[in-house]
């Protein structure tokens, strides 16, 4: 199947056929269309991709935030995890540590050593509560290892990935306009040309359960845990 032919399969599976040729921005909320629960969202995959078992951390998105009912009877149009596990600080700690790490491991596969080594450095981790405050829009204002680890949620576009795979990454990153979280559920699509272990897989246990980072200096990170779990 070619990614022409894919992009008109999602849209006949999701009921939104298009008159003309689309490209992979019409995909953007495809993934949208199977919430809550997520049932069919497997059959978007051609064969050969799901003998990757992306469905697998698919499932898991829906099942973390698959409801997209607010509070006050609205929508959400992005995946918004409303009932978060539970997670202690310490929990989060070791989670944000091992991240870093895989980080770290993905920086230096890229042969990015100025991000290597700014987040290479002894990074202390705090653990607060609450709303968190929002970084500063103007780059000139933003700490060096804030831009160093966003940056480390673009590396994935430099590797080389099967074409329909690659068609599927706005739809993966307008899941939660979240570069990190879409690494972590397209991971099965990098697996075998990195051979890493996966660097995201702890962010994702940390986005499920609420957890928000902030950076403002150069050697911390905030982790902000919603305020009616913390412990």
């Amino acid at each position: 199947m070619d990614v022409q032919n894919f992009i008109d399969h999602c849209h006949q599976l999701t009921g939104n056929q298009q008159e003309d040729a689309a490209g992979p921005d019409s995909l953007i909320g495809l993934f949208q269309c199977f919430r809550p629960d997520g049932k069919e969202s497997h059959e978007i995959f051609p064969n050969d991709l799901k003998n990757k078992k992306p469905a697998e951390r698919l499932e898991q998105l829906y099942s973390a935030a698959g409801d997209d009912r607010r509070p006050d009877g609205g929508r959400d149009a992005y995946f918004v995890v409303r009932r978060p596990e539970t997670i202690s600080p310490q929990q989060a700690e070791r989670l944000a540590t091992k991240w870093l790490c895989g980080l770290r491991s993905l920086a230096q596969y890229a042969g990015l050593e100025t991000v290597l080594a700014s987040i290479s450095t002894e990074i202390k981790i705090r653990v607060l509560e609450g709303i968190p405050p929002k970084h500063p829009k103007n780059k000139s204002e933003q700490a060096t290892l804030l831009q160093s680890i966003q940056s480390c949620g673009e590396i994935t576009n430099q590797i080389e990935i099967d074409s329909i795979a690659t068609a599927l990454r706005p739809a993966y990153y307008f899941i939660a306009c979240d570069p990190m979280l879409r690494d972590y559920l397209m991971w099965p699509f990098y697996r075998e040309k990195t051979n890493l272990e996966d660097p995201f897989e702890p962010y994702f246990q940390l986005w499920k359960c609420g957890v928000k980072y902030r950076i403002f200096e150069e050697t911390q990170i905030d982790l902000y845990l919603p305020r009616q779990l913390a412990t």
